[in-house]
């Protein structure tokens, strides 16, 4: 592949900081399902300027609307690491959430049988170890009443889309490409990562457990630790700058030698 094919889609995949400037770190964001760049938005300005903040793009949303969501993480896997590639020059974390956490863990495992740079750190926002036995039917094998309702009680899809049906008949192919993606995410006893990983979780979060964030500990062979914040599943918007704060500290703790 030529270097303007790789350069192509590095910028199709990811988003630039718009701040200029170098920097020392560099911090890759996985959006949830449903969930494109554009919910992180905000966290450029919010983060010190030795960070470089790099939110991921999934196609079948915003700019990338036209293309298929992609419903199976080796597919997506194959496609994301050749976008990655060229910015994997200085050392980086992953943070995810929900369904990002998912795809970070997955990426930090494919990055590592393909002999490239690792993570220097694991960050897993809202979601339960990989790992552990599902608690409740994932929302992709249900059918459409109950998927609708599923998605209502996660409070992430605007209500204004789950009450216009020419909307709704845009985004639920995405929609449940992106709960297949996450649902049949199943790793295989794969070996433990070598990074640390911080795991965040909302308080009143209905979808996790304290038990099911600890597991994350045996994904690695590295440090573990849990913080907990306010608000249910989408404490990311509701207490972003706790999360940004607690995110930011992480970074610096374990990046402080790149």
């Amino acid at each position: 592949m030529s270097q303007h094919a790789i350069n192509a889609t590095t910028e199709r995949w990811i988003v630039t900081d718009p701040r200029p400037g170098q920097r020392r770190l560099r911090l890759f964001l996985l959006p949830h399902a449903g969930g494109g760049a554009n919910t992180y938005r905000l966290w450029p300005a919010m983060m010190p300027p030795d960070m470089d903040v790099r939110p991921v793009q999934l196609p079948g949303r915003e700019r990338r609307f036209s293309e298929p969501a992609i419903a199976r993480m080796d597919t997506l896997l194959d496609a994301l690491v050749p976008a990655l590639r060229p910015l994997l020059d200085r050392p980086f974390a992953l943070f995810g959430h929900s369904m990002g956490s998912c795809i970070a863990h997955a990426l930090a495992l494919r990055l590592g049988d393909l002999g490239l740079p690792q993570p220097f750190l694991l960050i897993a926002s809202g979601r339960e170890a990989p790992h552990l036995p599902r608690r409740k039917p994932s929302l992709h094998t249900l059918a459409e009443p109950e998927f609708l309702e599923g998605l209502k009680r996660l409070n992430g899809t605007p209500p204004e889309v789950l009450q216009n049906r020419e909307l709704l008949d845009l985004v639920l192919p995405m929609l449940r490409a992106d709960f297949t993606l996450v649902g049949e995410y199943r790793p295989a006893a794969p070996p433990p990562l070598a990074c640390p990983i911080v795991v965040l979780g909302g308080e009143t979060d209905a979808e996790t457990t304290p038990e099911g964030l600890a597991a994350w500990s045996a994904c690695t062979t590295g440090p573990s630790r849990v913080a907990t914040l306010p608000g249910g599943h989408f404490f990311t918007d509701t207490a972003r700058a706790q999360v940004v704060a607690r995110v930011t500290e992480a970074l610096h703790q374990y990046g402080r030698d790149g």
